[in-house]
């Protein structure tokens, strides 16, 4: 248990670190991006990155996570997955740039077709780079991984911005997608130190193809639920309405999309290593959980609370339509942010078929709230359905995992976290009475936010010394070794 929980704490301390520091330099690009170009150049790229993922997710055939699942896998075998990610992604790429003039058709605009060609290179290189990507995560390297992302973000926000800067407009965001895309590949296919020139094989990997295959399914059916609301917004609201509603999903993403990198990597090598002990993994998890909805709480009532600070601040003032879409989207971080570990979980249990299933269930609510939303046009209330649909979908989840993966229930994995839940709940329900009810003008001030954000900070100071929940920060963030000769604990433990 000590072993496992130190090597969680470990993982979790060097991505933590490497994944914000990435965040605070998209957030400057991105802030720079959204004052030199418009709402429409981010919908038009929008439209077309909805494809992308759904293109790359079929490359990827859930074989990341298997290379890191299986430790068995030989030289050769994994140089047979390389080499096989290589011919599909370039027939892929291929097939995606054909599609361009019926991409076009299908949103009414001719400029999809040049977009689409400019996007090619980036699918084939998210394809390529799966397996280097991989063979680091299973080593645990995820320092070296931490610096390829940062230099891969800062250089290619830099060239994005210089791009924008000459008038590139949307290609610009091209661009900058282009150039992370060569730095990681390159970078990881260095620092994994794998040869790929050896014999490939691809035999007796039969076990690796049912673990994909159901991780595929998965990524296929949440391609869906997470993308559909943005194919049905740009063909039948427009790009423009798209660019707003885009730029405001993404700021709501940062928080649970970084805190999933942070968390994510490092649970599923340290679990599978533990994966016929679940009753170890299974207290572990209880405190990640706990740890997550602390956290996730505090970032959705800040985000709630603080919407058109939040969005005056990093996009300007021109944005001002996403400030009530933000807000309305902010509710389900926490939701969200519990809900992104769960896929790590199942794959370290080995049940990618229970991640599978869950996906499944989880899009009969997903989608319907999407198409309602969007047929209404009104993006409010499609926010408001998406929202409904992620406390579903979490339930629906939590409910798989805890039944059919540790054979225990939802309320014994969620017990050492409902006080905090309830806690934010109830801060919820008292900002937005009080937004209701004052207003502080059209316009924001970094006096006015910092005074915001002080006053939730002291009332979560004081929900988390009345739940308990500050003793377990205090413990999780500095533990105290009571024995300097013995292996060091990590966060989830020392509790």
């Amino acid at each position: 248990m000590s072993n496992v929980n130190y090597e969680i704490r470990k993982s979790v301390t060097v991505n933590f670190v490497g994944r914000y520091s990435n965040l605070l330099i998209q957030v400057i690009v991105t802030a720079v991006l959204a004052r030199m170009l418009n709402p429409s150049d981010f919908g038009l790229v929008a439209a077309v990155a909805v494809l992308v993922t759904f293109v790359s997710f079929i490359s990827e055939m859930g074989l990341g996570p298997a290379v890191v699942q299986f430790q068995e896998l030989t030289s050769a075998q994994i140089a047979g997955l390389f080499w096989f990610t290589i011919i599909l992604g370039a027939i892929v790429a291929t097939l995606f740039v054909g599609c361009g003039p019926l991409i076009a058709h299908f949103y009414g605009a001719p400029k999809y077709t040049r977009v689409a060609l400019a996007l090619g290179p980036t699918i084939a290189l998210s394809c390529w780079v799966i397996v280097p990507l991989a063979i680091l995560r299973r080593t645990q390297r995820f320092r070296a991984i931490v610096s390829i992302e940062v230099i891969s973000a800062i250089v290619s926000g830099i060239v994005a911005i210089l791009a924008a800067f000459h008038q590139a407009g949307v290609f610009s965001l091209i661009i900058k997608s282009t150039v992370f895309s060569i730095l990681m590949f390159i970078s990881c296919a260095v620092r994994s130190k794998f040869n790929p020139f050896i014999r490939p094989s691809f035999s007796g990997m039969l076990h690796v193809y049912s673990y994909s295959g159901y991780q595929f399914l998965f990524n296929l059916v949440n391609y869906f639920t997470r993308n559909l609301d943005k194919i049905l917004i740009g063909r039948m609201m427009g790009a423009a309405t798209l660019g707003i509603y885009d730029m405001s999903y993404r700021l709501m993403l940062m928080p649970i999309y970084n805190l999933t990198h942070v968390i994510g990597p490092a649970l599923q090598p340290a679990y599978a290593a533990q994966q016929q002990d679940m009753a170890t993994i299974f207290v572990s998890y209880q405190k990640v959980i706990r740890l997550l909805v602390i956290v996730g709480g505090f970032v959705g009532v800040v985000s709630f609370f603080c919407s058109r600070d939040i969005i005056y601040l990093f996009y300007g003032d021109k944005w001002s339509a996403a400030v009530d879409i933000f807000a309305i989207l902010s509710l389900s971080i926490c939701v969200q942010i519990v809900l992104s570990s769960s896929g790590a979980i199942f794959q370290s249990i080995g049940r990618t078929d229970l991640l599978s299933l869950s996906g499944t269930l989880s899009a009969l609510t997903s989608i319907p709230a999407i198409v309602a939303g969007a047929w209404t046009g009104n993006l409010k209330l499609l926010s408001w359905f998406l929202v409904i649909s992620f406390l579903a979908n979490a339930a629906t989840t939590f409910f798989i995992l805890a039944r059919f993966g540790f054979k225990r229930t939802v309320y014994e994995l969620f017990r050492p976290s409902i006080g905090c839940i309830a806690g934010i709940s109830t801060l919820l329900a008292v900002s937005a009475a009080f937004k209701m009810t004052h207003t502080f003008g059209e316009t924001s001030s970094l006096l006015l936010t910092a005074g915001k954000v002080l006053v939730i900070v002291a009332l979560y100071w004081l929900l988390a010394r009345l739940t308990g929940d500050l003793d377990f920060l205090r413990k999780a963030v500095a533990p105290k070794l009571k024995n300097r000769g013995q292996p060091k604990v990590g966060f989830i433990s020392r509790l």
